[in-house]
């Protein structure tokens, strides 16, 4: 029988109590939960711009939006303002207190066309770091909170192809090498204008974040932009798929052990103080799946394919995960289908999936609550229960679920006093169910439910 500590106490003296228990409280701890939640808008891609009234219902603080640098620069040297859409945008989002990602993307033929001599001049780096300083001076003036992020997956999105090299920036790849030179000319050019602005380098693959530290990035650099998608090879977000001594990734171990995404953001932190004398940030600036993906078989997909009913029970693990992984900020990919695939919290005509009203109920349940701990499952972060805790002025919430798919769980005994509450992923309230001796029964499984009121130490015992 396998027994699952969870300590708890009143909010009063939560964050303490975890200090005293754990030894240290995570990362985020002193942030409000909902401010790091973030959301990939697409109406760059052709989304209605009338969604944009679904981001307060969303509770989203962050959005991923972004002009195209050849719409911004038709001549070297020569910027537009901002087109008046995006503008009516930037004042939506001063309005409702929401920042912006801002992707610096993509090559500006228009401006620097390619020559015999100088085949990369659409992505040259000092014509690319001033575009990245003028949108600093426009974005400043526009009074929107943001950061900047250098690029899109430069080894899925022209750079590569342009510059020639291995997906995985396995030497000789001079994609990496002129990515780098892009990101230097970035940082220096935008922090000469105001040193506070953040700006982040982008990549999906794990190991290129290790090669692009290899070839030097800037010590001004903020931080690291991921991708933390689920994949084939992984049957949970919290998974990354990639085994601690894969052999495209040597000589770097990107994951412990139990190949946990928890493993990979802290050893991409350490690299990164190895590399640049400072501990860098990390924002996880996409994260999601299409429904029909493939993916290992586990009970919530039995087929091996990605569900409707997953995707939004993985958008809520994916989140606590990241937030108990110290990100600063986890955009959900994204609000739309648009032309990438069935990845959206509506369809192309505007309905609304079930990923949507999990997304609510998040920001709901969580949006002003702190993230405290990660109280069970720190042990086991692939395997079994998980359970993270959150506190605030008026009480505490736990967030549980099991991965390893349905099963039955006997927590404390239940006072008269305390009264209990649950919720589950779509905000629907679960029955409260005790045994014969008065103690609580939680049926857990990979989807996560909301539990409230849980006010003295217990422990979750696995029902025979």
């Amino acid at each position: 029988m396998k027994t699952y500590p969870l300590p708890f106490v009143s909010a009063a003296a939560l964050l303490f109590f975890w200090v005293g228990v754990i030894g240290v409280v995570d990362a985020n701890a002193q942030a409000k939960f909902g401010d790091m939640v973030g959301l990939n808008v697409k109406f760059l891609q052709g989304e209605p711009q009338e969604n944009i009234k679904e981001l307060p219902e969303l509770g989203v603080k962050w959005v991923r939006d972004a002009v195209l640098w050849r719409n911004m620069e038709p001549r070297p040297g020569v910027y537009n303002k901002f087109p008046a859409d995006f503008e009516e945008r930037l004042k939506f989002y001063r309005a409702h207190n929401i920042g912006v990602c801002f992707p610096l993307v993509f090559a500006n033929g228009d401006a620097y066309p390619a020559t015999e001599k100088n085949p990369l001049n659409p992505i040259n780096a000092p014509a690319y770091g001033r575009y990245a300083a003028q949108i600093a001076r426009m974005l400043k003036a526009s009074g929107v909170k943001f950061v900047l992020e250098v690029w899109n997956e430069p080894h899925n999105f022209i750079i590569l192809k342009m510059a020639g090299g291995e997906w995985n920036g396995r030497p000789p790849s001079p994609w990496v090498d002129h990515y780098v030179a892009m990101v230097n000319e970035a940082v220096r050019q935008v922090k000469a204008i105001d040193p506070k602005i953040k700006l982040m380098t982008d990549e999906d693959v794990w190991m290129n974040h290790y090669q692009f530290l290899a070839k030097g990035l800037p010590p001004a650099l903020d931080g690291f932009g991921i991708h933390p998608y689920w994949n084939k090879n992984s049957s949970a977000p919290e998974d990354t798929g990639i085994s601690a001594n894969t052999s495209w990734a040597l000589p770097f171990q990107l994951t412990d052990e139990d190949r946990s995404l928890a493993s990979a953001i802290t050893r991409l932190k350490k690299e990164g103080q190895r590399k640049m004398n400072r501990t860098p940030l990390i924002w996880a600036t996409e994260v999601g799946s299409p429904i029909g993906a493939t993916v290992a078989v586990s009970p919530i997909n039995p087929d091996g394919v990605v569900t409707e009913e997953a995707v939004a029970a993985y958008l809520l693990r994916s989140m606590i995960t990241l937030a108990a992984s110290g990100v600063e900020t986890v955009y959900w990919f994204s609000s739309w289908d648009g032309p990438d695939g069935y990845y959206g919290l509506c369809t192309n005509d505007g309905t609304r999936r079930k990923a949507f009203e999990a997304f609510k109920v998040m920001t709901s349940q969580l949006g002003e609550m702190t993230y405290a701990a990660h109280v069970i499952g720190k042990d086991h972060r692939t395997t079994g229960v998980q359970a993270h805790g959150f506190t605030s002025r008026t009480g505490n919430k736990t967030v549980l679920w099991n991965i390893d798919g349905e099963g039955v769980f006997v927590g404390p005994k239940v006072s008269n006093y305390t009264p209990i509450r649950i919720t589950d992923l779509m905000g629907q309230n679960i029955p409260v169910k005790l045994n014969r001796d008065g103690y609580l029964l939680l049926t857990l499984s990979e989807a996560p439910v909301y539990v409230t009121g849980l006010q003295a130490a217990f422990t979750l015992t696995r029902a025979r």
